[in-house]
Parts: structure tokens; sequence; C-alpha cells
């Protein structure tokens, strides 16, 4: 007569090969996740001996070197419909120019090109490099110049850092869609941690 719900004990080998499979599971799972960290942290150098300025930007990003307005401007093409951003530009100054005054040009230029634009607030700061500098946090309505497409105005949120050397004031720039602001800042976290000028 055959016992219902008896099941006959499991073997040395047959337990040890469970706790195998459940060990390499694991492994695998935590390789998973060492790789993917690793391909969403990749970076590329960028290197301008001319004007002294090394960095590393997002691996996956368009690089767009040597316009008229920026030395450098990074953007991610899968944030969509409006590209985040890392630029740095070099504006000439006086000798008696001030972080300050900087912004307060930047202000006024994009007070007159962009819409609905906003400065929300000023403080110091000090590079990880340990160059002091001034940032300051705005905010506009982007709208996108297709006639066509007739999308609602998107709000962006950018965040500028001035810092002073001789001659000029290099301006670091970060451009998020204001909802996705803190989350892709650590981009902008990493590009100024590698930045060297």
């Amino acid at each position: 007569m055959r016992s219902e719900g008896y099941a006959a004990p499991l073997t040395l080998r047959q337990r040890l090969a469970n706790y195998l499979v459940m060990a390499a599971a694991f492994l695998a799972v935590g390789y998973g996740f060492i790789y993917r960290d690793g391909i969403l942290s990749a970076t590329f150098p960028f290197v301008n001996r001319e004007a002294g300025i090394t960095a590393r930007y997002p691996a996956r990003w368009l690089l767009e070197e040597g316009g008229t307005r920026f030395v450098l401007r990074a953007q991610d093409p899968a944030a969509l419909p409006f590209k985040t951003t890392i630029q740095l530009q070099l504006i000439p100054i006086g000798s008696g120019a001030r972080p300050a005054d900087i912004l307060d040009l930047l202000d006024i230029d994009r007070a007159a090109r962009l819409p609905a634009y906003r400065s929300l607030s000023r403080t110091p700061t000090v590079l990880p490099g340990g160059q002091r500098g001034q940032q300051m946090i705005y905010a506009y309505a982007y709208i996108d110049p297709n006639p066509f497409l007739q999308a609602e105005p998107i709000t962006v949120r950018a965040l500028d850092l001035v810092v002073l050397r001789t001659g000029q004031a290099v301006v670091i720039t970060y451009e998020a869609k204001a909802d996705v602001f803190e989350k892709h800042k650590h981009y902008f976290d990493a590009f100024l941690r590698s930045l060297t000028f």
C-alpha cells in the first residue's frame, strides 16, 4: 500500500545540487547588477589642449565640440523630448570681474532668448577640484522649434557653475527636463569630478 504525501528524503548529492544552483543564480544576478552599473556609468574622455580642459562625459551621449557659444556640449539622445545637456563654455573677462557679474550677464542674455526664463537661486560653491565659484539654478520653458509638432512647452530646470581663471570665466551648465533634473544630476556630478582646467 502506497502512502500519500510521502516524499523520499533528498540525498546528499541532490541537496548539494540545490545549493549550488541557488548560489549560481545569486552570483549571476550580482554579476548582472555590476555589469549594468558599469555600462550605465561608462564614460569617454574629452581633451581640449587649446583651452586646457579635460573631462569625462557619459559614453552613450552625443558630443559636440567647438561651437561658437561653447567648448563642449554633451547631450543624452535617449532623454526625449528635451535632451539632458552638459555644456562648458569660456567667456573672456576683465581683471575686476566676479562670478556674480558673469551670472548677471547670463541672466540678461537668457531673459531675451528663453521663454518664461526665471533665475531661482544663487549660492557660492566649491568644485570637487577645490575651485571656488558661484552656482545659479534657473528654469525656462522649452518650445520645440518644429511648427508641425504642436507640442506643449516643456519646463526645463538648469544649473550654472561659474569659476574664474586667468582672463576667463568657465561656465559649466547642466540642463534637464524639470521632472528628471534630480534623477539625471549624477551625470553632471560625475562630469564635475572628472573636470580639470
